[in-house]
């Protein structure tokens, strides 16, 4: 059960005509604070927002808009020098964690957050939480809204400030950043890294929302073969990666170096077969070498043939996921169709 304890709100605006943009703290709410009514809504809110952001999957590669971050080595080196106090990354977010001084590290993390090339008009929410017997951190995005700078959610109409209906701070998770990293399965914590969610996804997960907290980029496998194949494609006198199907298939390891200048295998990676109008993604080391999935000709005609011993046919997915055909043992035989 996420147990939310102290919560800060932040207003975030850029604008052309705003030169030196600062934060504009919109309130704090405390343990005491949490037990008004009031407040209770508040807390509802923030922990329904949490719940959505721990309930992502931040492991799996089917997954573009939610990543684990390992943080760079200025993040506990580099002294963030903001109002003449000096401390790094992790340890805001370590204020934030502990509670201790969630509204002075939120002010200087949002400072930063305005900092950062490209960052745009924000509601940032801290909070101090606790779950799977553990305290975290937590920073909650929501849509940027006209007049959130002008609300005092120190104000006694602290409920209507929270509530959608308000259209001021919505129960809406854009972005979010939990720190530090747990892995529920394991039960293990990681100091060393931190969750994040973008709702757009791999199109708009932006650079900035790593960058203001000195995260390394973690790019998706399908972004590094995109930016592989690029590079490649570039170089070439034909404008594709390779000249044939061939070339592929007996070619080595795609590479590309990452920001640390390491060679990474892209392999793994997908990418489109279009053919018979349908788009099917498949990795690059399938295409190369799995039997199960291979691109043929005959004559004119090109096939992608995918095979298994168990094919499933369904609609639906989850509880409502159901078979199409029960017995498949009457399909025609593949030499009856060629």
């Amino acid at each position: 059960m996420v147990d939310v304890e102290s919560v800060a709100v932040f207003s975030c605006e850029m604008g052309e005509e705003i030169e030196n943009p600062t934060p504009d703290l919109v309130g704090t709410l405390d343990g005491d604070d949490l037990v008004t009514d009031a407040g209770a809504e508040a807390e509802r809110i923030v922990a329904s927002m949490l719940r959505d952001t721990l309930g992502r999957r931040y492991n799996s590669d089917d997954t573009k808009n939610a990543r684990n971050h390992i943080f760079t080595d200025a993040a506990r080196s580099a002294s963030v020098n903001l109002e003449g106090e000096g401390r790094t990354t992790v340890e805001l977010l370590e204020k934030v964690r502990d509670g201790s001084d969630i509204e002075s590290a939120g002010e200087s993390l949002s400072q930063l957050y305005l900092n950062e090339a490209r960052s745009v008009s924000d509601l940032l929410i801290y909070t101090q939480f606790s779950e799977y017997d553990e305290t975290f951190a937590a920073i909650l995005k929501t849509p940027y809204l006209e007049g959130a700078h002008e609300i005092d959610l120190d104000h006694e109409d602290t409920e209507a400030v929270f509530t959608e209906n308000e259209r001021v701070i919505q129960e809406e998770t854009d972005k979010s950043v939990v720190y530090p990293k747990y892995d529920k399965f394991e039960e293990v914590i990681d100091e060393d890294s931190a969750q994040l969610y973008q709702e757009g996804g791999a199109q708009h997960y932006a650079k900035y929302w790593y960058g203001f907290l000195n995260l390394k980029a973690a790019p998706h496998p399908d972004e590094l073969v995109e930016s592989a194949i690029k590079q490649r494609a570039s170089e070439s006198e034909t404008s594709a990666a390779f000249s044939t199907y061939q070339d592929f298939t007996d070619g080595g390891p795609i590479t590309l170096d990452d920001e640390d200048g390491t060679e990474v295998n892209v392999d793994q990676g997908d990418v489109s077969v279009r053919i018979a109008g349908k788009s099917i993604r498949v990795s690059i080391s399938e295409l190369r070498d799995s039997d199960n999935v291979q691109l043929a000709r005959d004559g004119d005609q090109f096939y992608l043939l995918l095979s298994d011993l168990q094919p499933e046919l369904t609609v639906g997915s989850g509880n409502g996921k159901r078979s199409l055909v029960d017995d498949l043992s009457n399909v025609p035989d593949i030499r009856d169709l060629f």
